[in-house]
């Protein structure tokens, strides 16, 4: 295992290199990352809504996407906002950084939204009174609810990811990322990627609320991510390790 300030060098060497890799693969990468979320996501509302009714066991299974994306080598935005280890480090601009994050943040949204179309046209709706009424509850909520949880939401995410980085083995990336992802969805906090995958599921399979409602919910939870995961979390573990 990686020590402490050991893992934040990797984690800005990690940067350095995310940044010169190809817009079209990073787009692609970013796709699967979405794809990757919605998946464990949806395995989630299953076991939370289903006849299992177990959202302890839901959680454990949603953090199956992220082991995908961390063991596959997707994109994640949540996780990616670790990259502002580099910006602090001046590796690497905050604009570059920007426009990376912005491309994955977009390439997430279709990757998400492809896999809620592909859950419509499976008819796979057992569940889909509760996804709507889950819908309908996150985006009624305010502002500043959404931010808080979002911040919330990325200070465990980031932090499986960044635990994640310190395993050497893949056993070790793997329980790192359940129990962050797992405390944060028993905890109702609010993750943008998951978003982006079930509120479109939500207004595609009859939620009265509009698409642009996703969006009213997307922008202050996508702030609060960042915040959480690329200021709150490694402005700490700057100013500890930082020579």
């Amino acid at each position: 295992m990686y020590k402490a300030k050991e893992l934040m060098d990797l984690v800005c060497e990690n940067g350095t290199e995310k940044l010169k890799r190809r817009i079209i693969s990073v787009f692609i990468a970013s796709i699967l990352g979405g794809l990757f979320i919605g998946l464990g996501y949806l395995g989630y509302l299953y076991l939370a809504f289903g006849p299992f009714g177990n959202k302890f066991f839901g959680s454990l299974i949603f953090a199956t996407g992220l082991v995908m994306i961390i063991i596959g080598g997707a994109d994640l935005f949540t996780g990616n906002c670790l990259l502002t280890f580099g910006v602090l480090s001046r590796r690497y601009s905050f604009g570059k950084m920007g426009l990376y994050l912005l491309l994955v943040w977009i390439g997430n949204f279709v990757g998400a939204f492809l896999l809620a179309l592909m859950v419509k046209f499976a008819n796979v709706d057992q569940i889909m009174p509760e996804i709507i009424a889950l819908s309908k509850m996150k985006i009624n909520l305010s502002f500043w609810e959404a931010f808080f949880r979002g911040v919330l939401c990325n200070i465990l995410v980031a932090m499986a990811v960044y635990m994640a980085g310190a395993a050497k083995n893949v056993s070790g990336k793997i329980l790192a990322c359940i129990l962050p992802v797992s405390l944060f969805v028993v905890s109702g906090f609010e993750h943008s990627v998951a978003n982006m995958f079930l509120l479109p599921l939500g207004s595609i399979n009859g939620g009265d609320f509009s698409f642009l409602n996703t969006f009213i919910n997307l922008i202050p939870v996508t702030l609060g991510n960042f915040f959480g995961g690329g200021i709150l979390l490694p402005g700490a573990y700057y100013l500890i390790y930082k020579k």
